[in-house]
């Protein structure tokens, strides 16, 4: 039987690019030709890789915060620098021969195509700065589109409303609520590790306003069996009955709209 392979932690996942851009700008500047595009590259990665030790730093500082961005970012990343690295070790000897020639062609225009990756991978990690900074844009929640999530409006939407409601952001779980009957933004908040913040929001928070919009977008979300399959795996079920049970008058007609659904679909 195959072992599950065991997911690696954030901190883990953020150390390998980090580490990488040390490389990659090593190689840059050891470079024979090309100097000046070589040189450019090396500082482009080098702002990429201290916006990463920020992030790093964020990670560590904080006891739970939401991944799923910063996992995607930093894949993306990581295929970003492996080109920039690749394109520099060919940088690095002087054309001695034909064959090496011949098999090593660069041209600038390779540079710019590397260079427009960066910069989309520079802006990416500058937009999951500012989805954990909750001062951000004046306390509103940032719904910039990132580089990452260009052909996909919907995923930086949903990474942006989870993160604040991790965060206890009633806001964003009333945003979340709003998916209504779209199933593709429902799938969408499921699969992107959704339903745990809001379960943390509705069972930590005393909040009237806070556990009542975290009950509407689950409620929301339970309105099929896979994703109320998602809410009990999560151990939801325990968490809605016990939000029911201490829940005030001015948000317990939700959660018992909430439970019923769960429960019945459930069971």
């Amino acid at each position: 039987m195959a072992m599950t392979e065991v997911e690696k932690s954030i901190q883990e996942e953020l150390s390998f690019p980090i580490l990488l851009a040390e490389r990659v700008i090593k190689f840059a500047k050891e470079a024979e030709s090309f100097k000046p595009e070589n040189n450019d590259l090396a500082t482009q990665v080098a702002q990429t890789s201290q916006q990463l030790r920020v992030v790093a730093r964020l990670t560590t500082a904080s006891a739970v915060i939401y991944d799923r961005p910063i996992r995607r970012v930093t894949a993306d990343i990581t295929k970003s620098l492996d080109r920039v690295l690749a394109l520099s070790r060919k940088c690095r000897h002087k054309k001695t021969n034909v064959l090496r020639h011949v098999l090593s062609i660069i041209t600038t225009n390779d540079f710019k195509k590397v260079s427009n990756l960066l910069d989309s991978s520079l802006a990416d990690v500058r937009w999951l700065l500012s989805i954990f900074n909750p001062d951000s844009e004046n306390g509103t929640i940032n719904l910039s589109l990132p580089p990452i999530a260009s052909n996909d409006p919907i995923l930086a939407w949903v990474w942006s409303n989870i993160a604040a409601v991790q965060m206890g952001r009633s806001e964003a779980a009333q945003d979340l609520a709003l998916a209504g009957d779209n199933d593709r933004t429902k799938k969408v908040i499921v699969e992107e590790n959704g339903i745990p913040p809001l379960l943390k929001l509705l069972k930590e928070n005393v909040n009237s306003n806070a556990q009542n919009a975290a009950a509407n977008a689950l409620y929301n979300l339970a309105d099929d069996q896979e994703r109320v399959e998602a809410i009990a795996n999560a151990l939801g079920v325990q968490i809605i009955a016990k939000a029911l049970s201490v829940a005030q008058i001015i948000v317990l007609g939700c959660i018992e709209d909430l439970c019923y659904w769960v429960v019945w679909i459930c069971y």
